[in-house]
């Protein structure tokens, strides 16, 4: 890519999106380094030679899966300090066998560039999703349940705090400073944990 922000979202879409198998390969082969790593919530291929193989079969697998796969890119933030790029975005996949329409599904992908001869490779992806918007993905009437799982999590999370707080464990100050948005400038980062140090 000569320009990462202009040129991903077309890359995206030949890595994801294409009816074509070739355009697919062909896109590996052009746009990610024969030492590609990859991070995924069910599956990761760490970088080595030729892992790009490795990766393009897992991409070539979900489209097997998903004959259909659509994404819409709606945020392209690049760090050029360390070459980074950071796409939001989201993805409707649908298992072939499953009689349900797809539910878009939320992510964000990371990806490490490498630049050379004045072009930039993808040398790593990871892709990050919220539990719910993945079971979304695969199954999506099992999304309500996960939510009520992670909200039933918030729940338990509150009540354990109130009750650590009564014993001391990380409470806070009863003092409220004069701006309440501005945190004091020295605070141990394990204030009110250790009594006894």
């Amino acid at each position: 890519m000569e320009n990462p922000v202009e040129d991903i979202k077309s890359v995206v879409y030949q890595l994801t999106a294409t009816d074509s198998p070739d355009i697919q390969k062909l896109a590996f082969e052009t746009y990610m380094t024969p030492d590609v790593a990859f991070r995924h919530p069910v599956c990761a291929v760490s970088a080595g030679p030729d892992s790009r193989a490795t990766v393009l079969g897992i991409y070539q697998w979900y489209r097997v899966l998903s004959p259909r796969i659509e994404i819409k890119l709606d945020s392209i933030v690049f760090d050029s300090r360390v070459n980074v790029l950071y796409l939001e975005g989201e993805q409707k996949f649908k298992l072939f066998f499953l009689p349900i329409k797809p539910v878009p599904a939320r992510l964000i992908i990371r990806l490490t560039l490498r630049k050379h001869d004045g072009l930039y490779y993808i040398s790593e992806q990871e892709d990050f999703y919220h539990p719910d918007d993945f079971a979304a993905l695969l199954l999506p009437a099992s999304a309500p349940f996960i939510r009520l799982g992670l909200t039933a999590g918030a729940t338990i999370s509150n009540v354990l705090a109130r009750a650590a707080g009564l014993f001391g464990f990380w409470a806070p100050r009863s003092a409220v400073h004069e701006n309440p948005h501005q945190a004091p400038s020295e605070v141990a980062s394990d204030a009110g944990l250790y009594k006894d140090d």
